[in-house]
């Protein structure tokens, strides 16, 4: 008893430490959660202070359920990409981004493959950034404000990679999508990076035309948001483009916004333009001065450049040793380019690859696709074709039904109506010159009495004999019912032969008005079966009695008698139905 005490209150205390840890790993999420908020609302002007809050909080996420985990590698991530904390690996926010592709909420997704597409960006692997790019431009929720600012800077810098390899319509095309996304996002400065972008895209295929009015529209927005940063490298981007169309009023004008620098690419943007401005109004001291300031803080694609540059100025100002010691520094930094581009360029055309082998399934799937509605309206041009046939059909057969019908209903009535209206005719003649003869003795001569007289004799012997005919039909049918071959039929133990079957056939049409062969008039294609089947129902023998003189037994009679009346009226009639039609013709 002692035992199961001491087993019952371990139980109790394994239990409540259960709950004690799930109440507490939920106070930690729940604290842990907060910070997550506070980073994210510092993430868009302060990344700086967001990092550094969860650097300083980084302990209890350790303990922290998987999703906030989650959320916690996502948000430091994007924190240090602000930061321009350099990636060399995915190994951390690739499967952030897996994670949340399969259980985050749309804003989650789309920011995890846009942050994930940045390290890429990092580690020049340009193939695979384009392709999370797309994919957090794949993340499907309506117009959300914070998925449609992402989903602009992924545009953004699918734009810039495609920018990168020189294919300009590519990256104009996702300039563009960007700037519609920017015109929904909730943070107002993404649509000038967006238009600034469409325009470098139309400068670099040589559409300066088209260009500039999108840098102006930029500097604009950037104007009425009172960003002076923003609005400064727009300005400097636009001196860019009027130099290349020589219009260096315009480019000293645009260069005249106060210069403000945040970052390393800034600087060497800034005096790089500023040396292109002082070549092109010819002072060279002054470019080659400008041009010496930048170089620090450029990376060495944009080094080979000025390097280029660098000696064309010396060439052009006669110092032919500087120039081609800058000739000199072009070919090495452009021998580090092209060792850095090998990477770059293979993982690129991976990409590329891959969009081909998309688009070569896609097609073979479009042509299965045609291929299989060919097919299906094929088939449903058939089967209307089948269904109209047949409803063609068996609306003949319906017609024919009822036109056989009629033709039944017509024949008994005509013949009941003529004898009838036979008789009519001949009573009313009849009455017609009794009433002439009673009119007066003196108008009528003797020869149109004699005539007249006559006449009703004529008319009453036709009725007397079509009355004697009718009791000669009676005394007829009376007469075959005395005959031998009636009464061999109807006896039970006999087995009559073909020869007396003629026989019946020559007294059964003597005695009901030649049945055999108005039967055939009536119903042509009537087999030599059904008409002995109709002889026998004809002289009033059951289906009990046919049987026991046939091979017929009782269902099979009935199945055939069936089948004679659908052929005769086209149209379901049971055995009954045959047997009262053949008793009445």
């Amino acid at each position: 008893m002692t035992e199961t005490v001491r087993l019952r209150h371990i139980f109790v205390f394994i239990v409540f430490a259960a709950v004690l840890s799930a109440v507490s790993s939920c106070r930690d999420d729940g604290r842990a959660r907060g910070v997550l908020r506070l980073a994210d609302s510092l993430m868009e002007e302060r990344a700086d202070s967001a990092l550094a809050v969860l650097r300083r909080d980084s302990a209890m996420f350790v303990d922290a359920g998987k999703s906030v985990r989650m959320a916690y590698v996502l948000l430091k991530s994007e924190a240090e990409d602000k930061c321009y904390v350099s990636h060399t690996s995915d190994s951390a926010m690739l499967p952030v981004a897996e994670y949340f592709a399969g259980h985050g909420e749309p804003r989650q997704s789309v920011r995890a493959w846009y942050v994930l597409g940045r390290f890429y960006c990092d580690l020049r692997l340009y193939g695979h950034a384009l392709a999370a790019f797309d994919k957090a431009l794949a993340v499907d929720a309506g117009n959300d404000p914070v998925v449609c600012r992402y989903k602009a800077r992924a545009c953004t810098l699918a734009g810039a990679v495609y920018e990168d390899r020189e294919l300009y319509g590519k990256a104009l095309r996702y300039n563009k999508i960007s700037y519609e996304y920017a015109k929904d996002a909730d943070v107002p400065s993404v649509v000038v990076y967006s238009l600034r972008d469409v325009g470098r895209s139309y400068s670099d295929l040589k559409r300066n035309d088209i260009a500039i009015p999108y840098y102006k529209r930029a500097a604009g927005k950037a104007k009425a948001l009172n960003d002076r940063y923003l609005y400064n490298m727009v300005m400097e981007e636009l001196a860019a483009v009027y130099q290349e169309e020589g219009r260096v009023k315009d480019m000293r004008k645009a260069l005249s916004a106060p210069f403000e620098n945040r970052y390393d690419a800034d600087l060497a943007a800034h005096y790089f333009i500023l040396s292109g401005y002082y070549d092109a109004v010819g002072r060279l001291d002054s470019a080659i001065y400008y041009n010496k300031l930048g170089m620090p803080y450029a990376e060495p694609k944009i080094k080979m450049d000025v390097a280029l540059d660098f000696a064309r100025l010396y060439e052009r100002a006669g110092n032919k040793s500087a120039a081609m010691k800058y000739y000199k520094e072009y070919v090495a930094y452009a021998d580090t380019v092209a060792q850095n581009e090998v990477v770059e360029d293979a993982d690129f055309l991976a990409h590329v690859e891959r969009i081909i082998d998309t688009e070569r399934e896609n097609v073979a799937l479009e042509g299965s696709k045609r291929r299989l509605t060919l097919l299906l309206s094929v088939i449903i041009f058939m089967i209307l074709a089948v269904l109209f046939a047949a409803a063609k059909y068996y609306g003949n057969v319906k017609r024919r039904i009822r036109e056989q019908q009629e033709r039944v209903k017509d024949y008994l009535r005509q013949r009941r109506e003529r004898e009838a209206q036979s008789l009519k005719r001949n009573e009313a003649r009849i009455a017609e010159l009794e009433g002439e003869l009673s009119l007066s003795a003196k108008e009528l001569s003797d020869m149109r009495k004699k005539l007249m007289q006559s006449e009703m004799e004529i008319q009453a012997n036709r009725n007397e004999q079509m009355k004697l005919k009718m009791i000669h039909r009676g005394l007829l049918e009376a007469d075959f019912v005395e005959t031998e071959v009636y009464k061999l039929y109807h006896n039970p133990h006999s087995y009559p032969t073909l020869a007396e079957y003629r026989r019946l056939e020559a007294a059964r049409n003597i005695a009901y008005d030649n049945f055999t062969q108005r039967l055939k008039e009536f119903y042509p294609r009537i087999t030599e079966n059904e008409m002995w089947i109709c002889c026998m129902v004809k002289i009033g023998l059951t289906s009990k009695e046919i049987c026991s003189k046939s091979a017929y037994d009782k269902h099979s009679l009935g199945m055939a008698k069936h089948r004679l009346y659908g052929k005769m009226f086209r149209t379901k009639g049971s055995s009954k139905d045959l047997d009262n039609f053949i008793k009445e013709f």
